[in-house]
């Protein structure tokens, strides 16, 4: 069993916050960006913190790595003020928050936490306009037909996630009584009679079938929180529990979206762009004029990350089972090269090539949700803003374990 900290043992927990008592022991399902702000949070919250001991803490992820799927692989752009209502409290917090994180764990170095400028351009190689900003010196300034400004250095930023997913969890295991599992895999919910969670089998990484004794599980699962919920909650077990949390968090699944990471030639700058193309790649036999709507994100390593290419193949059992359609991280790769031939065409590297899904259900924006009746929560469904909204998520879910409520963020419309 992959284990990053043993965990000190809890009987009891004697401090209580009001009427509500503490969980001994929390699970949560997911090592990705949601999971992992969540583990951070409740490690912290000064309600668990009372306890003697801490009650205890538990991050399970399937895979053999955190951050398998989307966390690992998004383009990590966050962004301010691009939410509608239900989202607005929840987004200006996690805003804060990944300032607060990158303050406090020298996320710039350790993440590449930056403020950036976020531009529209449209491009159109069949004309001549020359309408680019001279900041912006890697794209070809030949092809820019207009730009406008989407964001400022004030109201959108970047993360590498997979990095930050590491330091939180890192984090929050220097706490008493956390612990992470690797390639540690959900199986079933053991509840009793009134449905309130018991316990947690799981399958681990030798293949054997292990026991977690519990009393509230998180469900952080991303894409696979449908289909994780429909095999711990089968059938009659779901009738014990908030009927429609689960039966909302049941129909989350997953949307495939491509991306790659390109090595330019030289350094970018600090932007982000939302392009609209339409162009005539170089040096190919076909001459007809070919559309995209790449989003390139500019990073500090000095890589550029494109993204784009979304398609319909079904979400797989795991993350370590996604894979990628060639034809169409080529196009990305052709789109980029005609957006910047020269820092990154034909002489640049192409370190990856991949695709994540996106976690959506039948409902606009997350499910946030939970009873401690039951000690059964989920935080899923955030869809292509899951590394923005993350670390809020996770306070949030924090704050409904050990005090009964959220308190930091308004997500009452984000409820079942």
């Amino acid at each position: 069993m992959i284990v990053k900290k043993l965990a000190r043992m809890a009987s009891s927990v004697s401090i209580t916050a009001g009427s509500l008592s503490p969980p001994r022991h929390t699970v949560i399902i997911g090592g990705g960006i949601v999971g992992a702000s969540t583990l951070y949070y409740a490690a912290k919250n000064p309600i668990r913190g009372k306890s003697s001991p801490p009650s205890r803490l538990t991050l399970i992820e399937a895979s053999s790595e955190l951050a398998p799927g989307a966390s690992g692989k998004s383009g990590g752009f966050l962004a301010l003020d691009w939410h509608g209502t239900a989202t607005s409290s929840l987004a200006e917090l996690s805003y804060r928050l990944h300032r607060e994180i990158a303050k406090e764990g020298n996320g710039g170095e350790r993440w590449g936490y930056r403020a950036v400028e976020t531009l529209q351009v449209n491009i159109d190689t069949t004309k001549s306009r020359s309408k680019c900003p001279k900041e912006l010196n890697w794209v070809d300034p030949s092809i820019v037909t207009s730009t406008s400004t989407l964001g400022s250095s004030d109201t959108t930023a970047q993360v590498t996630p997979k990095h930050l997913v590491e330091y939180m969890v890192e984090a929050a295991l220097k706490h008493d009584g956390v612990e992470a599992r690797l390639a540690t895999a959900a199986t079933s919910l053991d509840l009793d009679d009134q449905g309130k969670v018991r316990g947690l089998r799981v399958r681990n990484p030798q293949g054997q079938d292990d026991y977690i004794e519990c009393d509230c599980i998180v469900v952080a699962a991303g894409p696979w929180t449908g289909s994780l919920l429909n095999s711990l909650l089968p059938g009659d077990s779901s009738n014990k529990v908030p009927a429609q949390m689960i039966r909302k968090g049941k129909t989350i699944d997953g949307s495939r979206a491509h991306s790659i990471v390109v090595r330019g030639t030289r350094p970018t700058t600090e932007h982000c762009l939302f392009t609209d193309m339409k162009y005539v790649p170089k040096n190919s036999a076909e001459k007809h004029v070919r559309a995209g709507a790449p989003e390139v994100y500019a990073r500090g390593d000095g890589t550029v990350y494109v993204c784009g290419g979304s398609d319909d193949v079904a979400l797989p059992k795991t993350a370590d089972e996604v894979t990628y359609d060639k034809a169409q991280t080529a196009k990305l790769v052709e789109q980029i090269r005609v957006i910047s031939p020269e820092i990154l065409g034909e002489s640049a590297t192409i370190e990856k090539e991949q695709a994540c899904y996106l976690p959506g259900g039948s409902f606009n924006g997350p499910l946030i949700d939970g009873s401690s009746e039951h000690g059964l929560y989920i935080a899923a469904g955030h869809t292509c803003w899951g590394i923005t909204l993350g670390p809020g998520t996770g306070l949030v879910m924090a704050e409904m374990i050990f005090e009964g409520k959220a308190l930091s963020a308004d997500v009452d419309m984000l409820k079942a």
